[in-house]
């Protein structure tokens, strides 16, 4: 348990604002400065600093909170689990980023829920900012996430890695051919609305490799729709990129084909990610290990 000074401290992190942060806490604006003060004195250290009226972190304020932060987050845990093991209730609360949500996750999922029906799983799909909070926060176990993430407040585990894939028709006359990116301009490039999730990330992909949508005179953008983009794909419409893993039951099953592009390179991982320093119950164990397992032994192949 952490003391009246970290919690307050936790506090003004949140708020950034001392007047806030006594609002919040139903204490006296003083009470906050003085607390703040106390631990100021007790570590011999400033904690934070103001940037004209921004409010800030020192180096040491930034330590604190991250090192307090994840006391409270497993003590909230341990009240939790103490609670599960006195009502022999076993739960687990995981994120997945949207991406990764249309990859692998839902056979994950399913193969989880289906050997250890008596756990009672709580699944969120959302984007990597959304789920990043709600982790801190203490509202999610874990996250399922191929993006970037705080690797100083956060710790994670490598499920496996992945490649993108440029897909189209069975019909199409260059399914399953080798080509260089100028032989695909002509055609009509199937993706995601600027500034969404999947189109920044296909931006990226796409400036890595010396490419960019607008290169592609004709477009179609979809927002957050793998299933229509696989239907038009299908049926000639046009083409598109997408992660291996959100097509491989297509392509293997001859419903999309590939195409493959010289010079065409990326590769990413799909991370476990829970906070610094977590504890962990045994059903929280058991998924971890039982991620790693279950993408070891599943018969495919992301990379190829």
């Amino acid at each position: 348990m952490l003391d009246n000074k970290l919690l307050t401290f936790l506090s003004l992190c949140q708020t950034k604002n001392f007047s806030k942060t006594a609002e919040q806490l139903h204490i006296t604006q003083p009470a906050v400065s003085q607390q703040i003060k106390a631990l100021e004195k007790e570590y011999n250290v400033s904690l934070y600093y103001y940037e004209g009226r921004k409010f800030n972190l020192t180096a040491a304020g930034i330590y604190l909170f991250q090192f307090a932060n994840s006391i409270n987050l497993d003590s909230e845990r341990m009240r939790s689990q103490l609670s599960c093991v006195s009502s022999d209730v076993r739960e687990l609360r995981v994120g997945a980023e949207l991406a990764t949500g249309e990859s692998f996750f839902y056979d994950l999922l399913v193969a989880f829920i289906k050997k250890n029906p008596e756990i009672n799983i709580a699944v969120i799909i959302e984007n990597s900012s959304t789920l990043s909070r709600m982790l801190e926060k203490g509202d999610l176990d874990f996250l399922i996430i191929d993006e970037s993430f705080s690797k100083s407040e956060f710790e994670y585990r490598t499920l496996c890695s992945g490649t993108t894939v440029c897909v189209c028709s069975p019909d199409h006359p260059l399914a399953d051919k080798t080509v260089s990116i100028d032989d695909l301009y002509d055609n009509t490039l199937i993706l995601g609305v600027e500034n969404t999730p999947s189109r920044m990330r296909l931006d990226i992909i796409f400036q890595e490799n010396g490419i960019s949508a607008f290169s592609f005179p004709h477009r179609i953008e979809i927002t957050n729709g793998l299933a229509i983009v696989k239907q038009l794909v299908h049926h000639n419409v046009g083409i598109a990129f997408h992660y291996t893993s959100a097509v491989l039951k297509e392509l293997r099953s001859g419903y999309l084909k590939k195409i493959i592009i010289n010079d065409f390179y990326e590769r990413h991982s799909y991370n476990l990610v829970f906070v610094r320093n977590s504890y962990f119950r045994p059903s929280q164990v058991y998924f971890i290990n039982f991620c790693q397992d279950f993408l070891n032994e599943l018969d495919i192949k992301l990379s190829e």
